[in-house]
């Protein structure tokens, strides 16, 4: 049923289902966040003794994580049905596309935050650890977030290439080689990996969310600086 729901929107409204699983692959990031958060619950309560408050803990925890792994199928379902018609991230071309480009120009100077939806966006710069970091596109900011975070642990970078959670179900977003799956990869100096650059703007915020996540960032404090939103043409 859920195969042919997922066609159907496939082939009737195909943006509105790479939403839908850009909100799925944010979902399964905070439920992973969640238990890890559970597990710090569980060794506090070890370590105060609470052994029955632990317990539930340890239960919620196995739910989580029951429910993490259906809405991960789900994904990977949408993947599937997506892969048969792939085409290009329209976050790249949209430049292509603006009649009066002027017209799209926001004010370069408001912040935004990792919360916020931004699809049909092109960014000129973020800020993280109050660093302010231009760049001309989306994928400028996946890299030069990981160039950054680098400098300070180069083995954490290079780990997530080991870890699934930091990885597509089909597509490597880190790869110690060149990997087969990746559609755009980069190759970043200062931590010796490739990076999947071929995401949309959202995938690109999901990713950060959970770079940030494994260097203790407050996604609070990432800010996003936009140049341009084109949402009034669609």
């Amino acid at each position: 049923m859920e195969k042919e729901l997922f066609e159907f929107l496939n082939k009737e409204v195909p943006n509105s289902l790479r939403d839908i699983r850009e909100v799925l692959d944010l979902l399964v990031t905070t439920m992973d966040g969640t238990i890890d958060e559970i597990g710090k619950g569980v060794s506090e309560c070890y370590n105060n003794k609470d052994f029955e408050k632990s317990i539930k803990f340890v239960s919620y925890s196995k739910e989580v994580d029951e429910l993490n792994k259906k809405v991960q199928d789900i994904l990977l379902q949408i993947d599937n049905i997506l892969d048969e018609n792939e085409e290009d991230d329209i976050s790249q071309n949209t430049e292509k596309q603006i009649p009066n480009y002027s017209d799209f120009l926001v004010d370069s100077k408001q912040e935004h935050t990792l919360y916020e939806d931004f699809t049909h966006t092109r960014p000129c710069a973020f800020k993280i650890e109050n660093q302010r970091i231009e760049v001309r596109e989306w994928k400028g900011i996946l890299t030069k977030t990981i160039e950054f975070l680098g400098e300070k642990d180069r083995a954490k970078i290079r780990g997530f290439a080991d870890e699934p959670k930091m990885n597509g179900k089909k597509v490597a977003y880190f790869s110690k080689e060149r990997a087969f799956s990746m559609r755009s990869p980069v190759y970043i100096e200062n931590v010796g990996l490739y990076i999947e650059t071929n995401l949309s703007a959202n995938a690109i915020r999901n990713l950060l969310i959970k770079i940030l996540g494994r260097f203790e960032i407050k996604i609070s404090e990432y800010k996003i600086y936009l140049k341009a939103d084109y949402s009034d043409m669609h």
